[in-house]
C-alpha cells in the first residue's frame, strides 16, 4: 500500500478528513461513497479473505440497525406495509440504512487506520509535542489486541488444566469470571511495569528523540496539499447546502442542494478524497514502470561468469574459455 510509505501526518490527516465528512454529513450519497471506499481500502490493505470476514460480521449489524429504526420509528408518509396498528415506512428504513452504513464505514475506516498507522509512527508524529497523550493513545491501540491474545492463552491453559466441560452454565460462568479476574490483574501489572520502564528510560525528558525516523519529502507535501484542497472543497459543498437531505415526513432532495451543482461538488470532492489512496497506487505504479523502461533491457555478462552459470553458459562458450 503506497499510502503507508507517506509521512504519518499525511496518513493521519487523510483519515481525519474522511471520518469527519462521513460522520458529520447525514446523506445517502455520502454514506454510500464512504462505505464503498472503506471496503475497497480494507481489501487493499488486508486482502480479500479478511475483508469478507469483516463484512460477514458487520452486515448483520447493518440489518439490525435498519430493522430496529423501522420498528421504533413510525414517521414517514410512504407506508410499505402495516402489521396490526404498526406501520412501516420507507423513510424509516432509509434513515436506518443510512445510519447503519455510516457506522459500518466509520468502523472500517478506523480498522484500516490501525493497519496503516503503526504505534512508532504515531509516537514520531506527536511524541515531542504531546508525549503523554500520544503514549496513552498508542498504549490503548496496543492494549486491545494484546488483551485478546492473552485472554485466548489463559482460556487454552484453563481448558488444558481443568478440562473443557461446557455442559453446565455454572461452569461457564465460573470460568469466565476467573478469566476476567486474571486479565484484570495482568493488565494492571503490565501497565505498572510499562510506566516504570518508560520512566527508567527517560521518556519524560525533553531531549529524547522518536524511535521512527520520518522526514518530509516533496511527495508528502504535495499529497498533504491535495488532501487539504479536497477537504476544503467538501466543506464548501456542505456550507453551500449541498448536503441538504430530508428524511421526514417524505424523503427528497431540496432544491438548494442541486442549485449550482452543490451536491455534485460535495460528492465529487468526497469521491476524489476517498479514492486518493488508489490514485497514489496508480501514480507509484506509473513511476515504477517509467523507471523500469529507462533501465537497459539487457545486461552484458562476462563470458567467465556465463560459463559458470548452467542457464547462461553453453558448451561452446565453456570451450572457448582459457
Amino acid at each position: 500500500m503506497t499510502l503507508k510509505r507517506y509521512h504519518p501526518v499525511v496518513i493521519f490527516l487523510y483519515f481525519a478528513a474522511v471520518l469527519l465528512v462521513t460522520m458529520l454529513v447525514q446523506h445517502p450519497v455520502i454514506a454510500g461513497i464512504s462505505f464503498f471506499f472503506a471496503v475497497l481500502l480494507k481489501w487493499r490493505v488486508v486482502g480479500v479473505v479478511k475483508t469478507l470476514k469483516s463484512l460477514w460480521h458487520l452486515l448483520p449489524m447493518l440489518a439490525i440497525i435498519t430493522c430496529i429504526n423501522a420498528l421504533v420509528n413510525d414517521s414517514g408518509m410512504t407506508v410499505l406495509f402495516t402489521i396490526g396498528r404498526r406501520s412501516f415506512s420507507l423513510e424509516a428504513l432509509l434513515y436506518g440504512l443510512v445510519a447503519g452504513l455510516t457506522l459500518l464505514a466509520v468502523i472500517l475506516w478506523f480498522s484500516s487506520y490501525s493497519d496503516l498507522m503503526e504505534n512508532g509512527r504515531f509516537l514520531a508524529m506527536l511524541g515531542r509535542r504531546l508525549p503523554v497523550i500520544s503514549m496513552m493513545v498508542s498504549m490503548i491501540f496496543r492494549y486491545i489486541p494484546d488483551t485478546l491474545q492473552h485472554g485466548r492463552e489463559i482460556d487454552m491453559s484453563q481448558r488444558a488444566l481443568l478440562g473443557s466441560d461446557d455442559r453446565h452454565r455454572k461452569t461457564k460462568v465460573a470460568r469466565a469470571i476467573r478469566l476476567v479476574s486474571i486479565l484484570m490483574a495482568w493488565s494492571m501489572e503490565n501497565a505498572i511495569e510499562t510506566a516504570d520502564s518508560m520512566r527508567a528510560k527517560g521518556y519524560q525528558a525533553q531531549c529524547r528523540r522518536p524511535y521512527a525516523r520520518v522526514r518530509w519529502t516533496l511527495r508528502d507535501v504535495m499529497s498533504l496539499l491535495l488532501i487539504v484542497l479536497l477537504s476544503v472543497l467538501a466543506v464548501i459543498g456542505v456550507a453551500m447546502g449541498g448536503a441538504a437531505f430530508l428524511f421526514y415526513p417524505e424523503w427528497f432532495i431540496p432544491a438548494r442542494a442541486l442549485a449550482g451543482g452543490r451536491l455534485y461538488i460535495l460528492a465529487g470532492a468526497f469521491v476524489a478524497l476517498g479514492g486518493l489512496p488508489f490514485l497514489l497506487d496508480v501514480e507509484q505504479w506509473l513511476r515504477d514502470f517509467a523507471s523500469h523502461r529507462r533501465r537497459p533491457s539487457s545486461c552484458k555478462i562476462s563470458p567467465f561468469v556465463a560459463a559458470m552459470l548452467p542457464c547462461c553458459g553453453s558448451a561452446s562458450q565453456r570451450q572457448q574459455l582459457p
